[in-house]
């Protein structure tokens, strides 16, 4: 089967011309760069978060972020056509090295600061990650790219791999703040390679597809989205992902706090978890999305992401073990990074240029952390009322995993109808 595969997969990439192909294997050690960066950082700032403020004040901080994020995808929609994706990259990756250093600087001197560090940190991945696949989409025909969607998102899972293995072995000797200074070589090594991806696909020549709406970007991307059902189930989709995930990663977070109080032991923990993680993502996103799509097709492949997590739920709220609600967490995890990253990218595949760059903005950044807030004010609203959370979390998850299959029920026939006019054009 995996000869096979990988015979399919050079059959695949061998359609491709040199151009598209050096353009391929930069956005791939793009992808490996940015899930590495965020492995390395991503231990650390949680864990320091819970030891300044506790797991009781994440909602708070997923709060936090909408703002920041209004602020970043207004920008973002309303500079690209002025200024073209190279440009916008440049300037990003200027702004997020940059403050990961000043952060690593005065966090051991202001621990408070790992308040604004976890929101900074929670926003700035998701753009990376929407200039990455905007502009894969906007350059290579991933409708011909059957194979290529597990093997990107695969090689970004390795790169998850390797980044988790810095907290996990250096944080207790280093210091988990320092784990924030190698934001700057990995984010310098991203440039260069995203640089030349953008050089051989055009970048700049993208710009000029980009409508220059007449009032915010933000507004435009929204009013994209609003005209479009098949941009409203997708907007559904990512609603739905990111309230399972937000509530999990809030039980699981409290559950963890209380059972592992150091700071370090408990950095070293989590880089463990996300290590299993990443581990689990990579074989998913080489193999077992392949599997899945091929032999049980698109449609059931979305199904089967929320019955998955639905059971998990199910079994934590019949069983409430830490081990069972790791488990959860590792599920919900690995199936966002995985599965539900590259089924998800494939519904974008029939849209316009402007849909892929500006409504995307909006979906993935925005509305992706936004969830996360309307989530968290439910959470603080529950621990007004409630001596313990977590047993009405549980069923509410159930009831999302629910609600999350009906919508792919109806939503799917929309792509196939928008597959079925991409195909007579």
């Amino acid at each position: 089967m995996l000869s096979k595969r990988w015979a399919l997969f050079k059959e695949e990439f061998g359609s491709y011309s040199k151009i598209e192909r050096l353009f391929i294997f930069a956005a791939m050690i793009c992808g490996f760069l940015i899930c590495a960066e965020y492995s390395t950082i991503r231990p650390a700032a949680n864990s320091l978060f819970l030891h300044t403020f506790t797991a009781r004040a994440l909602p708070y901080a997923w709060i936090a972020t909408v703002p920041l994020n209004f602020l970043l995808v207004s920008l973002y929609s309303a500079l690209l056509p002025k200024w073209g994706p190279r440009r916008v990259f440049f300037t990003t990756i200027v702004l997020i090295a940059g403050g990961n250093f000043a952060f690593a600087t005065l966090l051991p001197i202001f621990p408070t600061l790992s308040f604004p560090f976890y929101v900074w940190k929670e926003v700035y991945i998701l753009l990376m990650f929407q200039q990455l696949w905007s502009l894969i989409h906007a350059t290579v025909n991933l409708k011909r790219a059957r194979y290529l969607y597990g093997v990107i998102f695969g090689i970004g899972g390795i790169g998850s791999i390797c980044g988790s293995t810095l907290p996990t072995f250096f944080a207790v000797s280093m210091g988990s703040e320092s784990m924030l200074f190698f934001s700057l070589p990995i984010y310098a090594l991203l440039l260069f390679f995203y640089l030349r991806a953008a050089r051989y696909c055009g970048a700049d020549h993208l710009a000029a597809s980009l409508e220059r709406p007449k009032r915010g970007g933000l507004s435009h991307g929204i009013k994209l989205i609003a005209s479009s059902r098949f941009l409203i189930f997708i907007l559904l989709l990512v609603v739905f992902m990111q309230l399972t995930s937000t509530i999990v990663d809030f039980q699981f977070s409290d559950y963890l706090e209380s059972r592992i109080p150091e700071t370090d032991l408990r950095t070293a923990f989590a880089g463990k978890v996300m290590g299993m993680i990443h581990t689990i993502t990579v074989a998913l996103q080489f193999i077992g999305s392949y599997f899945l799509i091929r032999f049980i097709g698109l449609k059931n492949t979305h199904f089967s992401i929320p019955v998955i997590l639905g059971a998990c739920a199910l079994s934590f709220a019949f069983v409430p073990a830490f081990a069972l609600l790791t488990l959860s967490f590792v599920a919900v995890k690995t199936l966002d990074f995985s599965l539900f990253g590259v089924v998800k990218e494939m519904l974008y595949i029939p849209l316009s240029t402007d849909e892929k760059f500006r409504a995307k903005a909006v979906i993935d950044i925005f509305a992706y952390r936004s969830s996360k807030a309307v989530a968290s004010l439910a959470i603080l609203g529950l621990q007004l009322v409630l001596p313990d959370v977590h047993p009405l979390l549980t069923w509410t998850l159930i009831g999302l995993t629910f609600l999350w299959g009906i919508s792919i029920a109806f939503g799917m026939r929309h792509y196939q109808t928008l597959m079925q006019v991409e195909a007579r054009s």
